[in-house]
């Protein structure tokens, strides 16, 4: 037995703080990680997290404008390696242009959407004209997937070719750029005001179970476009617009297309190479397996009149 003096009371007292963090778990406030047994939680800059906009503001009703939201939670997700930016079912979520930058990022961040992303159709929302919406630049390892839909609501631009209502630049919908290792899955983009799904300057691309979707007669809306990118592969896609299907431009090398459904639309380019005098080469293309249907042509290469350097090479 333990008589009762100072030294016993230390001990007892120090087996009940023991007994107590063990039960409820303990807390490292540098990092707000909390603790209990071997789980861990991570409320932020851990290893591992998913990250849902409507946990940062964002209200998916359609109608606010959700685009702050949307920046504070990639800014979370940014720091996490490995982390899932949520746009989970079930709601609308309104979101102007926006840029979401690699260059102080972690690797291997999904954007994981299950809901819906809609265009503003104001024209003050646009400023002078903007070249995209939504922009992914400087990523090492970036997958968009899900069920959802990217609607860009093009027929208030569409409708506006004289652009007195809406700006005169047309966005496209979904932009990489400057990124390595990009993965695009299971989602749909339609109704872009031009272009639906872009590359640029992009290494390690993979675009699978894809789909876009606007009318034929819509003004150069290309379904998917790719320039100075390489290692791409595009298959098992619904490609459905107003231009190219698929479109690849200068300093494009090993592109594989296959398993395709085109149309309608202007069916598969290469080019138009060779504008303003400039040197144009692409190599290395394969497209294989295209079911093309509604479509003015098939797979052609298309250049300019001048006084170019085109090569193209298997």
């Amino acid at each position: 037995m333990c008589r009762l003096t100072l030294k016993c009371l230390s001990l007892n007292f120090l087996l009940l703080i023991s007994l107590f963090s063990s039960r409820f778990g303990t807390c490292d406030a540098r990092y707000s990680v909390y603790w209990k047994g071997n789980r861990r939680s991570i409320a932020e800059g851990g290893s591992s997290g998913t990250i849902n906009v409507l946990d940062h503001g964002a209200k998916g009703d359609g109608t606010s404008d959700d685009t702050k939201a949307f920046e504070d939670a990639w800014q979370v997700a940014c720091k996490v390696a490995a982390s899932t930016l949520l746009v989970p079912s079930g709601s609308t979520f309104l979101v102007g242009p926006v840029s979401f930058l690699g260059k102080e990022c972690k690797e291997k961040i999904v954007f994981q959407l299950e809901g819906k992303i809609i265009a503003p159709t104001s024209a003050s929302a646009w400023g002078s004209g903007l070249l995209q919406w939504i922009e992914f630049k400087a990523l090492q390892g970036i997958t968009i997937k899900g069920k959802g839909i990217i609607d860009g609501r093009g027929s208030v631009w569409w409708n506006d070719m004289m652009g007195t209502k809406m700006p005169r630049t047309k966005p496209t919908a979904l932009r990489f750029y400057g990124s390595n290792g990009v993965t695009v899955s299971g989602i749909t983009i339609q109704n872009s005001p031009q272009t639906h799904l872009k590359f640029d300057n992009c290494i390690s691309i993979q675009v699978s179970d894809f789909t876009t979707s606007s009318p034929g007669d819509s003004p150069n809306t290309d379904g998917i476009h790719l320039q100075n990118s390489q290692d791409a592969v595009i298959y098992r896609s619904t490609l459905a617009c107003g231009d190219d299907c698929i479109s690849i431009q200068t300093g494009c090398s090993n592109i594989n297309i296959h398993d395709v459904d085109c149309g309608p639309g202007h069916g598969i380019s290469i080019g138009g190479l060779g504008k303003d005098n400039t040197k144009a080469c692409v190599s290395n293309i394969t497209v294989r397996d295209v079911t093309m249907h509604e479509t003015t042509n098939g797979v052609r290469i298309k250049s300019w009149q001048v006084n170019s350097v085109i090569c193209i090479t298997e």
